[in-house]
């Protein structure tokens, strides 16, 4: 065994979702991740292996040299046994917190990490192989995406400045014959990168804008750029609220309709799903802003709500992990606990409440309208996984193990047996050719439909896959969707589908009742 852990880099309830640049000259690993909140993504810098085991001068540009008179390696004793990590501890090891010695991490607990980007929002980052270059794709719900180029400071993140020279904060990295001097780990002292210039300004235009130095703080307030070109694009409002049984904190876009045209509420709402692994449907990005059916359906009238349930990314293993082999439980008690909240607060009208959602946002969509039928009265299915037994990838066995191994689970987190529980209205989009949701998957719902009676309307394409790519029958397709939902959630108060809701006496007192999965 010829290694064995140093430390641990970074700790804390956050992710890492990317490591970006790894400086061993400077001793800093540059990292993306959630630090400053789920709904964000940052660029942040960490010290690899701490002021303690600083490189030495004299070796190649890789730095690997430099640290291998820090890093211990499996070294011989004079003896010639080999030492052990216990013998090579330091004093500063020894003092480490009794947590991560708890947890068999050697090292002190590592400091918080270092925010390099600026403003709010999602930042995606690419760094060049000397981590001295950062391309920086940004966007906030209020600012359309912005691409820059930025250097970082010479020496790393954790350069000390010479305060009384302004070249030295930040000035254009040379290749190979800047001597970079070692520097103690300070947060008061980290540098700011400095932006060279942006790439790509939405608002602008596609145009390349060389950003002088001295303008560059212009740019970072946000003056040379134009809001006007966007006003009807109103950002959603940022919702936060607890899961039905308290665990976790929920996060959800609310696009509100204009008081002024349709009132103060409550709003016939209408829940925009997804719902599965690996995507994440709410944060701080300007692809929220540019949602244009969102957009469209709250111009109607309707209020429009996405919530990212348990089982959606960024948020956590536990978070994530909490669907698995149950999968349509614990998603459809949290979309009913955000209609919930949204009755509450005097928005939604419970008695006018549809949802759509395309793949497992489909399916999650007709779970809703099966099994929580008191909530849920108007569904748009767009591919919909109906079985997951029928499911073609691994992507099945990963959260749901082998149907073998969970046939409870399997018949559970299938819509099939739910389908007598269903009272709406449901319209079915597929493509015939879908190669990843194949349409077996609706043709099996069909016939469960068929067999317990149930109405249903079925939108096919017959040219089309996973999601409709020809530009007309896209149009077509988002008409057809929005007529569905005004026809059928438009009507007045309490009208369309009135009955099917236990409804209270008035505004505070009207509630949803939460089903029983």
């Amino acid at each position: 065994d010829l290694c064995h852990l140093l430390r641990a880099v970074s700790a804390g309830p956050w992710i890492v979702e990317s490591i970006v640049g790894v400086d061993m000259t400077n001793d800093a690993v540059y990292i993306t991740g959630t630090y400053d909140g789920p709904l964000e993504r940052h660029l942040y810098a960490l010290p690899l292996l701490g002021s303690s085991a600083r490189p030495e001068k004299g070796s190649g540009p890789s730095g690997v040299r430099r640290w291998r008179k820090h890093v211990p390696f499996r070294r011989s004793r004079s003896d010639g046994a080999v030492r052990s990590a216990e013998e090579m501890t330091s004093p500063s090891e020894e003092r480490a917190d009794a947590a991560f010695k708890l947890a068999g991490i050697p090292g002190p607990k590592p400091p918080n990490p270092i925010r390099l980007t600026s403003g709010s929002g999602m930042h995606s980052i690419v760094m060049d192989k000397a981590c001295r270059l950062v391309v920086d794709t940004h966007s906030d719900l209020d600012s359309p995406t912005r691409t820059c180029v930025y250097a970082l400071p010479v020496g790393g993140a954790f350069a000390l400045s010479d305060e009384t020279d302004p070249q030295s904060r930040g000035s254009i990295i040379k290749e190979d014959d800047v001597e970079v001097q070692p520097s103690k780990y300070s947060l008061s002292r980290v540098q700011a990168m400095r932006l060279l210039f942006v790439c790509y300004e939405a608002q602008a235009g596609d145009k390349m804008h060389f950003i002088p130095t001295k303008l560059a703080s212009i740019v970072n307030r946000g003056d040379l750029g134009m809001p006007g070109l966007y006003p009807s694009l109103s950002p959603p409002e940022i919702l936060s609220f607890p899961t039905s049984d308290g665990t976790e904190t929920l996060y959800a876009a609310l696009y509100k309709p204009d008081p002024m045209l349709f009132g103060p509420g409550p709003y016939p709402l209408v829940c925009a799903v997804y719902g599965g692994p690996h995507v994440q449907r709410v944060n701080r990005s300007w692809s929220q802003s540019a949602d244009m059916r969102a957009q469209h359906l709250r111009s109607l009238g309707f209020a429009v709500v996405k919530c990212d349930n348990r089982g959606s990314s960024r948020r956590g293993v536990a978070f994530e992990g909490a669907i698995r082999k149950r999968l349509g439980r614990l998603e459809v008690l949290d979309q009913v606990a955000a209609v919930r909240h949204l009755v509450q607060l005097g928005i939604a009208d419970p008695a006018r409440v549809g949802i759509y959602g395309w793949s497992y946002g489909g399916y999650l969509a007709a779970m809703c309208l099966v099994r929580a039928p008191d909530v849920f009265h108007v569904a748009v299915a767009g591919a919909p996984v109906t079985s997951w037994d029928g499911y073609d990838t691994h992507y099945t066995e990963r959260y749901m193990g082998l149907p073998s191994e969970n046939e409870l689970g399997y018949n559970e987190s299938a819509v099939f047996d739910h389908v007598p529980n269903m009272r709406g209205r449901l319209m079915i989009v597929h493509g015939l050719i879908d190669e990843n949701v194949h349409f077996r998957h609706t043709a099996r719902l069909i016939n469960r439909l068929i067999a317990a009676g149930k109405d249903y309307e079925l939108l096919i394409f017959p040219d089309e896959r996973h999601s409709p790519r020809r530009l007309r029958d896209r149009v077509y397709m988002e008409k057809r969707i929005s007529d569905y939902l005004v026809k059928n959630l438009l009507g007045s108060p309490g009208g369309a589908a009135g009955g099917l809701m236990r409804v209270g006496g008035g505004i505070g007192t009207t509630g949803v009742a939460a089903p029983k999965l």
